[in-house]
């Protein structure tokens, strides 16, 4: 798989079909791991989807539907102590999951729905619910709904930024493609800084009220 520069994305992916979508996700969450944000990638389908490539709700709906496959395939292999999750687990960042595990063990469905919103720490939260054996039925509970909201949230954010560019630069389309690139850099960093400091400083001062 050709891996598209972040300033790429919209243009690759306005190129892929619906089966596309899912292959890019299935791919992405469960063999290689890419250096472009999941974030990143929901906000340009909802900004392709607003150019009239797509129909918003399917592709947002098969990106949910693959990210809950993918997910359960993970929550399932660390529940049976697969080889290939551990050494996962073992490249991720030590103190991040650290703070993840202790989360988790104080209340495991909350710490799947809240590590859903952190940038590059979502992985954590499948893996770790299998190690410590939460049910399959309140994980799912969790996981989804963090995950509805999480699609919905990013693909509206792009739908919503296509169409108020197309409004400014209707015969600019370059211009328009660039801004919105630099958009989602700048939103990317930004969400990802402040959820993490957010997360780590909640975690470290606050422990289970």
């Amino acid at each position: 798989m050709h891996i598209p520069r972040v300033g790429e994305i919209p243009e690759y992916i306005q190129h892929l079909s619906y089966t596309g979508i899912f292959l890019w996700f299935l791919l992405t969450q469960l063999i290689i791991v890419m250096p472009i944000p999941e974030e990143v990638v929901l906000v340009s389908i909802g900004y392709v989807s607003a150019s009239g490539a797509w129909n918003p709700f399917v592709a947002a709906a098969i990106a949910f539907a693959t990210l809950i496959l993918s997910d359960g395939v993970f929550y399932f292999l660390s529940r049976s102590g697969n080889r290939y999750v551990a050494r996962l687990v073992r490249r991720s960042e030590g103190g991040a999951f650290a703070k993840a595990e202790a989360q988790m063990k104080r209340n495991m469905p909350r710490a799947v729905f809240t590590l859903t919103f952190i940038p590059r720490l979502r992985f954590f939260g499948p893996v770790l619910a299998g190690m410590l054996k939460l049910k399959w039925h309140a994980f799912f509970l969790a996981d989804a709904s963090a995950l509805a909201i999480h699609v919905s949230v990013y693909t509206l954010l792009g739908f919503v930024f296509h169409k108020s560019l197309a409004g400014l630069f209707k015969n600019v389309a370059v211009l328009q493609h660039a801004l919105f690139i630099a958009a989602i850099v700048v939103i990317g960093a930004i969400v990802g800084v402040v959820a993490r400091k957010k997360w780590v400083s909640g975690r470290g001062s606050g422990g289970e009220r």
